[in-house]
């Protein structure tokens, strides 16, 4: 088999296998002869299981060359195989069905989750069986492919995995509070969060009343690791808190649990990390998402907004801040947030004075955009924004909009906030605040030639993850394309911070009435 594979590959790349095959070599012809009849009987070739690792490397190496029956065929025996007494035989096997279950042809998986479905239980069965013999957290954590064969058969099942996510939430969460004792295998630790969110987000996708199930599984655990301060699994830790949090969108406010951990989360030492702001901040997020209203009458909204004049101070962060912020702004009851924009503001002015950036001028022109699109219909964000401009120094506001607003209006990128920055120009243009101030009645010429070069740019293109409905149910998972060929280089892999990809950004849409920027601009420019 190693000969036919060395003299049929002609070409090759690592995610697909082999892309051009010797015209004089049938692959298909000898998967069938020679290559099946080793995979067709787990305890065969049992003194040269050599024999058996060829006969699925075959299988890795033409999988995109071999037909769909013939690796429909295949699935089930590489399953069996992950039973195999040699672990390296059951690694090679576990390799292969990750390698399959992310193959795809004219744009779809090969295998779809009903395929998956009926062959989840046994596989993961037997996965869990070989880490099940680790005597140690090192040793458990060592193999990092039989993991991301677990993540792949979770993400490959999708919904479907609803039958065989107790158990299979019961293995992890034991093997999450074993390996938390000693990290040693970052792949490992990132494989296992992520077929973590993946279990949850299918489980609570396909039946809400499970989230009871994982919060009851995972808070005991992530309790310890907080307490045991385990550096390398709080990034983590706060992605799936926040992902657990957005389940309870719709319920009502935030549920006890959740309330009696918002304190700690603001504590100083936790944003020290570098590591830990994003998710954080991704975590803030969803707390104000589920509870805004709750936070802003018990007072709390102080010490967030404590954490964004920290982030806003930094240049390495301050992306981060007006993430934040802009969450505030959305999910916080207007008469509340009266009261804190002119510190904020204020804020935001000092740095543009004494550290200016295009990264902090662009997201400052996007923030204030997404203040003038609240109450749109009757301008309350407008007003809020003219008053307290004029509070911190009268005509400030036309000052900023000439000297610093105006230039950086075409810096904004993202397809919803370039939408959002059109919309709430345009509001404030039309205003009767803008047209009635000499002050600002000129400008009106100079900000619309600026909003129609933006429009005019057609380098921003619109993404899945750019399309949102609501502010207030913004997008918080990414879209199930996104997760058919997900990979840990693709994901933004770190050792600092390794962002989850099963779980998106939530992203904001100030104004959801308006789905095309250009068609909101003439509607609003309209008489």
């Amino acid at each position: 088999m190693f000969l036919v594979t060395s003299v049929a590959v002609v070409a090759s790349v690592g995610s697909l296998g082999a892309t051009r095959v010797n015209s004089l070599v049938d692959t298909t012809d000898f998967f069938r002869t020679q290559v099946v009849q080793h995979l067709q009987n787990v305890g065969s070739d049992a003194s040269a299981p050599i024999l058996k690792v060829d006969a699925i490397k075959y299988v890795i190496t033409f999988r995109s060359q071999l037909p769909h029956e013939l690796l429909t065929q295949a699935l089930p025996l590489l399953s069996a195989h992950l039973a195999h007494s040699d672990t390296v035989v059951a690694t090679y096997a576990a390799i292969a069905i990750e390698r399959l279950l992310v193959l795809k042809r004219d744009g779809l998986l090969l295998f779809a989750p009903a395929e998956v479905e009926p062959l989840a239980q046994a596989m993961l069965g037997h996965i869990f069986g070989i880490l099940d013999r680790a005597d140690s957290p090192q040793r458990l954590a060592e193999n990092d492919y039989l993991m991301k064969a677990v993540m792949r058969i979770i993400l490959a099942t999708r919904t479907n995995i609803l039958p065989v996510a107790p158990a299979a939430l019961a293995k992890l969460a034991s093997i999450l509070a074993e390996v938390a004792k000693n990290p040693s295998n970052p792949r490992f630790s990132h494989f296992m969060f992520e077929a973590i969110a993946a279990l949850a987000r299918f489980s609570c996708a396909a039946e809400r009343s499970a989230i009871d199930q994982f919060e009851a599984t995972l808070f005991p655990i992530f309790q310890s690791i907080l307490q045991e301060d385990v550096l390398e699994y709080m990034p983590y830790l706060f992605q799936i808190l926040a992902q657990l949090l957005s389940v309870h969108q719709g319920s009502g406010g935030l549920p006890d649990a959740y309330a009696s951990l918002l304190a700690p989360l603001l504590q100083p030492s936790l944003w020290a990390s570098q590591g830990n702001i994003p998710a954080l901040v991704r975590l803030l997020q969803s707390y104000l998402q589920i509870g805004g209203a709750q936070l802003a009458a018990a007072g709390q909204l102080q010490p967030i907004l404590g954490v964004f004049q920290r982030l806003i101070a930094s240049r390495t962060n301050d992306q981060h801040g007006f993430a934040l912020l802009l969450a505030i702004t959305q999910f916080v009851p207007v008469e509340t947030l009266k009261q804190y924009m002119k510190p904020v503001l204020t804020l935001c002015l000092t740095r543009l004075q004494t550290s200016r950036t295009k990264k902090f001028t662009r997201d400052f022109v996007h923030f204030v955009a997404a203040v003038m699109c609240i109450g749109s219909q009757d301008g309350t964000g407008i007003n809020m924004l003219f008053d307290v401009m004029d509070a911190i120094q009268p005509g400030l506001l036309a000052t900023l909009l000439g000297n610093v607003l105006l230039e950086a209006l075409p810096l904004v990128v993202g397809r919803v906030e370039r939408k959002t920055t059109v919309v709430g120009f345009s509001l404030m243009i039309v205003s009767s605040r803008f047209q009635s101030a000499p002050t600002y009645a000129p400008l009106t010429g100079p900000v619309l030639k600026q909003l129609a070069t933006m429009l005019m740019d057609n380098t921003v293109k619109d993404t899945k993850s750019d399309t949102v409905t609501s502010a207030t149910s913004a997008s918080a998972v990414a879209s199930d394309e996104d997760l058919d060929s997900l990979e840990v280089e693709a994901s933004g892999y770190q050792a600092a911070y390794a962002k989850l990809a099963t779980l998106g950004e939530i992203k904001i849409d100030p104004c959801p009435q308006i789905t095309n920027a250009a068609v909101g601009l003439a509607q609003i420019l309209r008489p």
